[in-house]
């Protein structure tokens, strides 16, 4: 937006004066706004600037979950892999502190995946922590539908099969996402039905 130097001047015009300032003034392009055209173009670019970043915190959403329900994923694979390579129990339980159990605790508060020898669901002395997984810093639940925890015999089968059910702390529309095992130690990852 510019403004018209040959409004600035005096209003008082000469009559000498005031023919060559109506010419000067037709050859210059000058505004004193901006132009509807201008003006909706603007709209319209604001429009589709706001509908580009609603969807975007959706695609976020969907991605957190995707990465979280990833880890849950990884830890029962490797867990299972563990248990047939060394020929033992190896369990995957709640952990705030990653050396203990803590069987009251949110699994979004970090796990341990760990050599469970006598399957009592303790870390015992002389029983090796593979992986602890600290905290999940986004707003999330995590349910596991068996228990308190997940074990893995040396043959790779499950004796506590049931699945994991992400979903945002807040509640919302977005498909679950979950880790299914069944009871044969078969991993899988899946979107769950119906909505968080």
């Amino acid at each position: 937006m510019s403004v018209c130097p040959g409004r600035l001047k005096d209003k008082y015009f000469s009559r000498e004066n005031a023919a060559a300032d109506r010419s000067a003034a037709a050859d210059r392009k000058c505004s004193n706004g901006f132009t509807l055209i201008e003006l909706m173009i603007s709209l319209i670019l604001m429009g589709l600037l706001v509908n580009l970043v609603i969807p975007f915190s959706s695609v976020l959403e969907t991605f957190r979950l995707d990465y979280i329900n990833q880890r849950l994923y990884s830890s029962a694979v490797l867990a299972r892999s563990e248990a047939i390579k060394r020929s033992v129990n190896v369990s995957v339980c709640q952990s705030d502190s990653g050396t203990a159990c803590d069987g009251q605790t949110s699994w979004a508060n970090g796990w341990v995946i760990f050599v469970d020898i006598n399957d009592d669901n303790v870390i015992d002395s002389g029983e090796e922590v593979i992986r602890v997984y600290n905290e999940i810093t986004s707003p999330v639940d995590i349910e596991w539908s068996n228990g308190n925890r997940l074990t893995f015999v040396p043959r790779g089968s499950s004796g506590t099969a049931g699945n994991f059910t992400v979903c945002p702390d807040r509640g919302g529309t977005p498909t679950p996402r979950q880790v299914t095992v069944s009871g044969t130690g078969l991993v899988q990852r899946s979107t769950g039905t119906g909505s968080c």
